[in-house]
């Protein structure tokens, strides 16, 4: 949902439920799929390198992300 005055996102919170649990919830998903985002960049520089270096260095990244992102998900789902 948008203001139309200021053209901003509005988050509406039931009654009874945490603010700071919405936001948070929404910063989670953002973050995961900025990681997501970047997992496809990984993917797409790994199948266009033959040099052994360059790929051991996207692994340790893509490992590294995807890490991150089980860690988002246990926290989404704790």
């Amino acid at each position: 949902m948008w203001c139309e005055k200021c053209e901003k996102k509005v988050i509406v919170v039931r009654q009874g439920e945490e603010a700071s649990k919405v936001t948070s919830s929404m910063a989670l998903d953002s973050l995961e799929v900025t990681l997501l985002v970047r997992v496809q960049e990984i993917q797409n520089k790994m199948q266009n390198t033959d040099n052994a270096e360059e790929l051991q260095k996207l692994g340790t990244a893509l490992s590294g992300l995807l890490d991150n992102i089980e860690k988002i998900r246990r926290v989404k789902k704790a």
